[in-house]
């Protein structure tokens, strides 16, 4: 789906060859809009061919967008057509500089329809082969790059098996913040806090329904986790603590560069010290030995099928099924609905072909019911808003509905504040003023986003209250009252709603005011695993040779995972099942 308008055009002629051609010689500037904002492309045109088409500039995620960036000018070039895939995972950037590259060649004269409707790039063959590998890990986010480096660590030959054209999972898309206690950022700012508190929140948080010894071992080597991150990995962290709802401190540290400063530096360390990362290739299916233990899987990539085999083990790490609306129908007991209509923060690569495959070989599902809502999302996109950051950052912000009034804790688990959204009709309004913005930094550190959330109509910008509530149909009476009565709660530790954090009066404008709606966030549930990562059966058994890690298991979060909790679980459980696996037999 293209998702960018042709904009900017722009043309430097290098050199004008003359004489009848398909195109007007030169170097050709375009420009359109991808995920992050603009992305820009200079294609150079000989009078009869498409000689060189580059990214020149772009603000994608990195990771997520590599791919597309390399592959899809390449693919141009090589096909003198337009008439080129999109790559998986990558969609829309993939669409912009489709969309860019258009705009350069209609500024160039040339036929834009007939290059759209042209033969496209031939498909690059590469054999697939059956190879062995001492430990085998499928999934190629978090957990499964935490895992494959551990397993290497320990003297294992390691493979990745990754579907995707990208390393990072779920990873990559998230913040990457890092429940933790006693870190350094704690220390610095003399907060007090202990594995035992955090243990027991995450516990209480899901509904004291995970295995509780789990749960130990997540707060136990969290902080541990963290230092391996910073230290041996080389990812670098705010100067900031995060305070999610669950916490009744602010335990998490944050990436500078989020969910892509955490999953580039596992990247480049694991392939720089050995790590194989296979892109592009599917696992199907989980292969048994004669006595039951897991000894490969089979894997795919397009009509090509092969066999990786597995001397001492595999470790399974291929996310939930977040993105899978018939497995989270199937398995939905609490929500009205989770079809299509409701949107989902995940990759579309998180759709539980892992948890099916441990299925089949028998392995046992636990809290397959539990699924999270993310309370606050672009309407659109159906993700997570970098300008909803007072929700999370200890500054604050209130929802409101139409009715411009309050009706949740706005830092409640994120369980109960959905509930409150969807009690509401579903579509809801964060609200804060030009002074959180400005402590928070966030007008520079999100001016893209603002940009597009403004164009888009789901963000907007005012002077007073009763503007941004006739901007939207809110009733403004109603809204400037809540406003005072949300500050007077503030000055007389009152608040109507139980809030006791994340608090700060807001009295004056300009203020910012975002549409938001839930979408699906995580799956609590998936296979059983024990302190060692080991999966069980349904009978309770140790499944030889397998091993799993992060969201593909269900034994941590119990009906409901408390914010920040999951890069931990992620990293502690990726970590031990690597070590794990590299050491069975």
């Amino acid at each position: 789906m293209m998702i960018a308008s042709m904009a900017a055009c722009s043309s430097t002629p290098k050199n004008d060859q003359g004489g009848e051609g398909k195109f007007k010689a030169g170097t050709y500037t375009g420009t359109a809009q991808g995920n992050n904002g603009d992305v820009t492309v200079e294609v150079t045109l000989s009078a009869d061919k498409i000689e060189k088409v580059e990214v020149t500039e772009h603000k994608e995620s990195a990771g997520i967008s590599d791919a597309a960036i390399a592959d899809i000018p390449a693919s141009i070039v090589e096909s003198q057509s337009l008439n080129v895939d999109t790559v998986s995972g990558a969609t829309h950037t993939s669409d912009a500089i489709l969309d860019a590259v258009k705009a350069a060649l209609t500024e160039a004269g040339a036929d834009v329809e007939a290059l759209m409707s042209g033969e496209g790039a031939a498909k690059t063959t590469v054999t697939l082969e059956d190879k062995t590998y001492d430990v085998v890990v499928l999934g190629a986010g978090g957990a499964g790059l935490s895992a494959a480096i551990e397993a290497q660590a320990a003297g294992a030959n390691v493979v990745v098996i990754e579907k995707m054209p990208y390393v990072g999972g779920n990873t990559i898309l998230s913040y990457a913040e890092l429940a933790c206690p006693n870190n350094w950022l704690q220390e610095e700012q003399g907060i007090e806090d202990s594995p035992e508190l955090m243990a027991k929140e995450m516990w209480e948080g899901g509904g004291k329904v995970a295995k509780k010894e789990m749960v130990d071992i997540v707060a136990n080597n969290a902080t541990a986790a963290a230092e391996w991150l910073r230290d041996e990995i080389g990812v670098k962290y705010q100067d900031y603590l995060v305070w999610e709802g669950g916490h009744s401190v602010a335990r998490a540290v944050e990436p500078i560069d989020l969910g892509p400063g955490m999953i580039n530096p596992l990247k480049e360390y694991a392939e720089g010290h050995g790590v194989e990362i296979m892109l592009n290739t599917k696992a199907e299916e989980l292969i048994q030995d004669e006595t039951g233990k897991v000894v490969g899987v089979k894997v795919s990539q397009g009509d090509q099928t092969a066999t990786i085999s597995a001397n001492r083990s595999v470790v399974l790490a291929t996310g939930g099924f977040g993105a899978n609306v018939e497995m989270r129908e199937h398995y939905n007991t609490r929500w009205e609905t989770l079809d299509e209509s409701v949107k989902t923060t995940n990759s579309p690569a998180i759709v539980g072909d892992g948890i099916v495959m441990a299925e089949k070989i028998g392995a046992n599902l636990i809290n397959m019911e539990h699924i999270q809502l993310y309370p606050f999302n672009n309407p659109i996109t159906g993700v997570f808003y970098g300008i909803e950051a007072p929700s999370w950052s200890g500054e604050g912000l209130i929802y409101v509905n139409k009715d411009g009034k309050r009706f949740v804790n706005e830092v409640a688990m994120r369980d109960v504040r959905a509930e409150g959204i969807l009690a509401q009709g579903g579509l809801v309004y964060a609200i804060y003023n030009q002074e959180v913005a400005d402590r928070l930094n966030l007008e520079e550190k999100f001016a893209d986003e603002y940009a597009r959330c403004l164009e888009d109509g789901v963000f907007f910008k005012a002077d007073t209250l009763e503007e941004v509530a006739e901007h939207y149909g809110i009733n403004a009476e109603n809204l400037v009252e809540t406003m005072d009565k949300y500050n007077e709660g503030i000055e007389n530790n009152t608040d109507e709603f139980g809030r006791t954090t994340s608090m700060v009066t807001m009295k004056e404008g300009p203020w910012f005011i975002l549409e938001g709606v839930v979408s699906v966030h995580h799956t609590m549930g998936g296979v059983e695993i024990n302190e060692n990562a080991e999966v069980l059966d349904t009978k309770g058994n140790v499944m030889p040779g397998l091993f799993a890690a992060g969201e593909v298991t269900g034994s941590v979060h119990g009906n409901n995972r408390v914010g920040t909790c999951a890069i931990a679980d992620i990293t502690v459980f990726g970590r031990i099942a690597g070590r794990n696996a590299a050491a069975a037999k």
